[in-house]
């Protein structure tokens, strides 16, 4: 008896360890940081705009940091919301046909983007809130509401950005491309970030090339 019971605690412990071992290394969307919103930007000068930087930090199971862990940000479900094909980012890999921009997290599970991008002009707003997604290593983590300073996807953040922001508001539609402040809705806050940004002068280039 005493040997089946040595036999069977041996057995317990290779469980949990053989559980331990699977814990680590899956990302969890529950100990992962990731962004309510996220906002696509231009630049100026060849210089993103940190208006729209953002990080993510990528946890497993267990609650320990990946190092490595592909981070996908996928704004294929935005189909109002385009990216640039490049991203001023050595660091960045983009795939055009998929929507996507991916990065690797550092030795604290840690990374941080700058998604350049923009909309499709006045009147052309369909993504509401949450269109946005997030994966580590296939994982989907977040789903965060994506927007655009660069409305019209055109000439830099101007007058013609400002025209369909008030046309989203005007609508009183939660068109996430508006919502800058990740209220759930567009209002008084989010004017005040666009013109925020349009007065910063960081986002006066819009996508030499725009993925379709």
């Amino acid at each position: 008896m005493t040997g089946l019971l040595r036999k069977a605690a041996l057995l317990a412990a290779a469980g949990v360890f053989i559980t331990s071992a699977a814990m680590a290394g899956v990302p969890s969307p529950g100990n992962s940081t990731v962004p309510a919103c996220i906002s696509l930007v231009g630049n100026a000068a060849g210089i993103p705009d940190a208006a729209g930087t953002f990080s993510v930090t990528v946890r497993d199971l267990a609650n320990n940091p990946l190092n490595g862990a592909s981070v996908v940000i996928d704004l294929s479900g935005c189909t109002d919301l385009s990216i640039c094909d490049d991203q001023l980012d050595a660091g960045a890999l983009v795939n055009c046909a998929a929507k996507t921009t991916r990065k690797f997290t550092d030795a604290l599970g840690a990374v941080s983007f700058t998604v350049l991008g923009g909309s499709n002009g006045g009147g052309n707003a369909t993504t509401l809130l949450g269109g946005g997604k997030i994966y580590a290593n296939g994982v989907l983590i977040g789903s965060p509401t994506a927007s655009a300073y660069d409305l019209d996807g055109a000439s830099g953040v101007g007058a013609n950005d400002l025209s369909a922001w008030l046309g989203d508001f005007g609508s009183g539609n939660a068109f996430g491309r508006s919502d800058y402040d990740c209220s759930g809705g567009i209002g008084a806050n989010d004017l005040s970030l666009w013109l925020g940004d349009f007065g910063s002068s960081a986002s006066t280039t819009s996508c030499a090339v725009a993925c379709p």
